[in-house]
């Protein structure tokens, strides 16, 4: 090998770790996530290989249309009332949808994709062993325990998602030696426990719903339909058990009840009037939206003459769906839809579209009561976890030299 082919060679291995390494990155540093992003476009820009790569994982269908929602979005700055300055950082901070490509183009093949969800699950159970740490020496101070990634939400939802991809591996029928089966083992339990007594995120037990009646599904078969709702009752006991949880679970019932006459505004309360108020602002506008980041400018209009908490201007009705409907219309919702559907029409190996595809219904799942796909940290993962989990390796592809 000339010393030219050794330098591309090392360039592709660096932007394969670079991005193997993201997941762990992305839930506790802006900074950092940024730096590995500017790293990786310049390896693909300036490496013949990579940018092959890249070209050829634009072939996949759900690639396609994930950058056809990104161009509808940049286009509906066109009829937007909101400051361009705004529109731009907007713009820029779609470009997670670049990490579909990028991940597609280094994590195709069955050994890539084993190797990126073992790196997660060895970083979440340090994060979630610090996280003990914290809690029972009190380091609140510091640290709250139950906030020690990037907020409350991310470390909930991506502990159970390390906790679900271990539990996978474990108990898929594939040779596992000693070690790794006690690693996995010790790991789950960290994790899960944390995730149980720590973690104060009510969208993480939505994700925990959601992953355990997709593990159900996919290891049950045929006695799916005895075991998912076991899994689900252990579930139930679990949360209902468990002093936290239970006190999340009941106080977001009491605050959403409780909306319409309360004085104080609180996260669940404001979740029903965000929600209510966004729909007469999607009925103005149902085909196209209003435009890129229009929503604080049409809520504002839409709650004139309100007072107290209620007159709150809110950039995002914590639901996805009415989000795209409100900005992008009917056919950016039907742009987003269409890109789901062609992720679950993706054929990669059928253990890793599993595990790709159960933690996508869990971020379909949690964007009912927030915009986990335009948000920065879980917008980034989940594209990336999609990229990296959801996609084939094409006959052009060379093995990365790991």
């Amino acid at each position: 090998m000339t010393t030219m082919e050794n330098c591309k060679s090392k360039s592709i291995t660096l932007a394969y770790y670079l991005l193997i390494l993201l997941p762990a990155i992305i839930v506790i540093s802006p900074s950092a996530t940024a730096v590995i992003e500017v790293a990786l476009y310049i390896l693909f820009l300036s490496n013949q290989e990579l940018r092959e790569r890249f070209l050829n994982s634009l072939t996949q269908p759900f690639i396609i249309f994930g950058f056809l929602l990104f161009s509808y979005i940049t286009l509906s700055a066109a009829w937007s009332e909101a400051l361009l300055e705004t529109q731009i950082e907007h713009i820029i901070s779609w470009r997670k949808i670049l990490l579909l490509p990028i991940a597609a183009s280094l994590v195709n093949t069955p050994l890539a994709k084993r190797q990126f969800i073992i790196i997660f699950i060895c970083f979440i159970s340090l994060y979630a062993s610090i996280s003990w740490t914290f809690y029972l020496l009190d380091f609140s101070s510091y640290k709250s325990a139950s906030q020690l990634l990037r907020n409350h939400t991310t470390q909930g939802i991506v502990f159970f998602v390390a906790a679900f991809s271990a539990i996978s591996l474990l108990v898929n029928k594939e040779k596992k030696n000693a070690y790794f089966i006690t690693l996995l083992v010790i790991s789950i339990s960290i994790i899960l426990s944390n995730s149980l007594v720590i973690s104060t995120s009510r969208s993480s037990y939505v994700i925990l719903i959601v992953l355990t009646v997709c593990a159900g599904v996919y290891f049950g078969r045929k006695k799916a339909i005895f075991i998912v709702p076991i899994l689900l009752t252990i579930v139930a006991i679990l949360l209902a058990t468990s002093p936290t949880s239970n006190a999340r679970i009941l106080k977001m019932w009491n605050e959403i009840t409780h909306s319409s006459e309360s004085t104080q505004i609180t996260s669940g309360g404001a979740r029903v009037i965000f929600m209510r108020n966004t729909i007469p602002i999607i009925l103005n506008a149902p085909i196209f939206g209003h435009g890129l980041k229009s929503m604080p400018i049409k809520y504002a209009e839409q709650i004139t003459g309100e007072e107290g908490w209620k007159s709150t201007v809110t950039t995002d009705p914590h639901n996805q769906y009415l989000l795209f409907l409100a900005e992008q219309g009917i056919i950016g919702l039907c742009l987003f839809l269409t890109f789901i559907c062609y992720c679950f029409k993706q054929n990669p190996p059928l253990f890793y579209k599993y595990i790709g595809l159960s933690v996508l219904l869990g971020w379909l799942a949690t964007s009912l009561f927030n915009g986990h796909f335009s948000s920065s940290v879980e917008g980034k993962f989940i594209f990336l976890w999609c990229g990296a989990m959801l996609s084939s390796a094409t006959s052009r592809d060379q093995p990365i030299n790991t």
